[in-house]
């Protein structure tokens, strides 16, 4: 289940597979990713949070995304 986060992790340091949760929180009861999976049974749907701000490395240091990153 958790093999698609973890490559996604290992491709590039923008995504941090620690900082994944793979819990089904109570206050998240509504997501889709649940609700998919308790009407079809699916089982692997994942919640992809992305920020228009920046990333941090694995030293922590903060990348900001730039207009000239986006070229």
């Amino acid at each position: 289940m958790r093999v698609i986060p973890k490559l996604l992790g290992e491709e590039t340091e923008m995504f941090r597979y620690h900082s994944c949760s793979f819990q089904n929180e109570k206050s998240k009861t509504t997501a889709a990713r649940i609700s998919l999976y308790r009407e079809f049974g699916i089982w692997n749907c994942f919640t992809l949070e992305a920020s228009f701000h920046g990333y941090f490395d694995k030293e922590r240091v903060n990348h900001e995304f730039t207009e000239e990153g986006y070229e």
